[in-house]
C-alpha cells in the first residue's frame, strides 16, 4: 500500500522535495493546496538528528522551513492540541481543554469527539468557506464536521463491528475515491491504521485533489508511551511514517501538483520517559474531600488528570475553603512529585477552564486517577500533558513546497502559530488568533 523507506530512489525524492519548492505566480495564493499533517508525538529531533530514520522529513526540513522547538499548549495533550493547530486559539478558547471532558458531578466524561465542541471556527470551516475542497483523515474532534471527505478519529476495533463503525464514520464513496478497502487487518493496531490513512490521503490526492488535507498519524505517540521517547521501536515508528510522507509526495507528484502544493508537518507534543506514577485523588479522599472510588454526591474536590499534569476541580465552582483545603492537602504529601499550577498562571496560558488550580508532576513522574493505590507506585513508558515550559513536550514543525522559502530554521515557535500560517499559504482572509503568521518562512 505504501513504498518502503528505502525503496525510492535518491533522484526521485530529490524531484518530489525540490519540484515542492516551486513557487506561485503572485496572481494566485501562494499555494492552491496545502496537505496539513499532524504526527502525534512529533519531537524536533526526528528531523533534526540524523539518529531517526527519517530521510524524506529531513529532505522537506532541508528543502523548505523548520523549527528547533514548537510550543505546545496546556495540557500538552492530543485533542486540546489538535483544535489549537486547527484554529490559533488556546484551549479555553477552542473550547477543547482536555482530552476528556470534566463532568459536574466530579467523574471522566467521554473523549472530544464531535466538532460542535469546537467554540471556535477552524481551517476547515475558514476553507470551505471560501469555497475549498476539503479532507480529513483521522483528525480528532471531527465527528459530524461539516467537511467534504472525511474519516473521523475514533477507536475502531478489529473486527466486523469496527469495519461497520468506521463505515458509518466515512463520507460515503470514499475509500472507492481513493481506491483503497478497509479491511480488519488495516485495524489491527496504530501501524496498520497509520498504513490505511496514509494510503488513502495519497488516493485522495490522485483523484480528489482537495485544496486542504488533513491527516493525523498515530503510532509514534503509541510506542513512546510504551517503551519511552528513545526506544527502537520509537524509532521504526518514525521511519515508517516517513515512508507514509514518502507516498503522499509521490501522489503529489503523479497528479501535477507539486508546483501548487505546500506540505506542513506538524505535532501536537513531545514525550517525558516516567518511572513513577503519582494519585493525587488518594489525598483527596484521605482529606475527606471527595468519595473513593467514585466523587459522591458531596465531594469537595477532585483532580481530574491529563497524563503529564493534573486539573483541581472544586465544588462549588470558586469555593474558597474548598480550594484552600485541596491546596494543603496536595501540598503537605505531595512534594516532590509536582508542582502547583496557580489559577492566574492557568489564565496565562489559557488552559484548564474551571479549574482551581492545577498540578504539574516533576520529571519522572505522571499523575494517575486512581484514589485507593497509595499516593504513588512504580510506572515506565513516556507520557506527555506537562506544562509547555517543559523542554520536552517540545513539538515540531516542517513546510515545504509553493509559498514557502527555502532555507529557513526558527529557533522557537508555538503551536498557535500553525493555523494563521496555513491560512495564509491557501489565501484565506486572516482569523482572530492568538498566534502569529509565521511570514519570515513565507515567499
Amino acid at each position: 500500500m505504501r513504498p518502503a523507506v528505502g525503496s525510492l530512489p535518491l533522484l526521485l525524492l530529490f524531484i518530489l522535495v525540490t519540484a515542492c519548492a516551486t513557487p506561485l505566480s503572485t496572481e494566485q495564493p501562494p499555494a492552491r493546496h496545502v496537505i496539513l499533517i499532524s504526527i502525534d508525538g512529533l519531537r524536533p529531533e526526528f528531523y533534526l538528528d540524523s539518529g531517526y530514520p527519517a530521510p524524506i522529513l529531513r529532505k522537506l526540513a532541508a528543502s523548505g522551513a523548520r523549527a528547533q522547538t514548537v510550543e505546545p499548549v496546556f495540557p500538552s495533550n492530543t485533542n486540546p492540541s489538535h483544535a489549537t493547530i486547527l484554529t490559533g486559539l488556546r484551549p479555553n478558547r477552542h473550547g477543547i481543554i482536555f482530552n476528556v471532558r470534566f463532568e459536574p458531578d466530579g467523574t471522566r466524561g467521554g473523549w472530544y469527539e464531535d466538532a460542535s465542541e469546537l467554540r471556535a471556527p477552524s481551517l476547515w470551516m475558514w476553507a470551505r468557506t471560501a469555497g475549498l475542497r476539503t479532507a480529513s483523515l483521522n483528525w480528532p474532534t471531527t465527528h459530524f464536521a461539516q467537511i467534504d471527505l472525511l474519516v473521523t478519529g475514533g477507536d475502531y476495533p478489529a473486527n466486523e463491528a469496527g469495519l461497520a463503525k468506521l463505515a458509518q464514520a466515512t463520507t460515503t464513496g470514499l475509500f472507492a475515491l481513493a481506491r483503497v478497502t478497509p479491511s480488519v487487518a488495516a485495524l489491527k493496531d496504530d501501524v496498520t491504521w497509520d498504513a490505511l490513512m496514509a494510503a488513502t490521503a495519497a488516493g485522495l490526492v490522485r483523484r480528489a485533489q482537495p485544496h486542504l488535507l488533513l491527516l493525523h498519524l498515530d503510532q509514534t505517540d503509541h510506542f513512546q508511551h510504551q517503551h519511552g521517547r528513545d526506544a527502537d521501536e520509537v524509532k521504526r515508528a518514525v521511519g515508517r511514517v516517513d515512508g507514509h510522507l514518502a507516498s503522499i509526495l509521490e501522489a503529489v507528484s503523479e497528479a501535477g501538483l507539486s508546483s501548487r502544493t505546500a506540505v506542513v508537518v506538524t505535532g501536537d507534543h513531545g514525550f517525558s520517559n516516567i518511572r513513577q506514577e503519582v494519585f493525587p485523588n488518594y489525598l483527596l479522599a484521605r482529606a475527606g474531600l471527595r468519595g473513593c472510588p467514585k466523587p459522591g454526591a458531596t465531594w469537595r474536590a477532585t483532580a481530574h488528570v491529563a497524563g503529564g499534569s493534573a486539573a483541581v476541580f472544586v465544588n462549588p465552582r470558586g469555593d474558597a475553603r474548598a480550594t484552600q483545603a485541596a491546596e494543603s492537602a496536595l501540598r503537605a504529601a505531595g512534594a516532590g512529585r509536582y508542582a502547583i499550577v496557580p489559577r492566574v498562571e492557568l489564565d496565562a496560558l489559557g488552559a484548564m477552564e474551571g479549574a482551581a488550580f492545577a498540578l504539574d508532576a516533576v520529571s519522572g513522574y505522571a499523575m494517575g486517577d486512581a484514589c485507593n493505590r497509595g499516593l504513588s507506585r512504580p510506572a515506565s513508558g513516556g507520557q506527555h500533558g506537562y506544562l509547555p515550559s517543559r523542554a520536552e513536550m517540545a513539538t515540531g514543525f516542517v513546510a515545504a513546497g509553493a509559498g514557502v522559502r527555502a532555507g529557513v530554521t526558527l529557533p522557537a515557535m508555538r503551536l498557535i502559530d500553525v493555523a494563521p500560517t496555513v491560512a495564509r499559504l491557501l489565501g484565506l482572509p486572516a482569523r482572530p488568533a492568538d498566534g502569529r503568521i509565521l511570514t519570515e518562512v513565507l515567499q
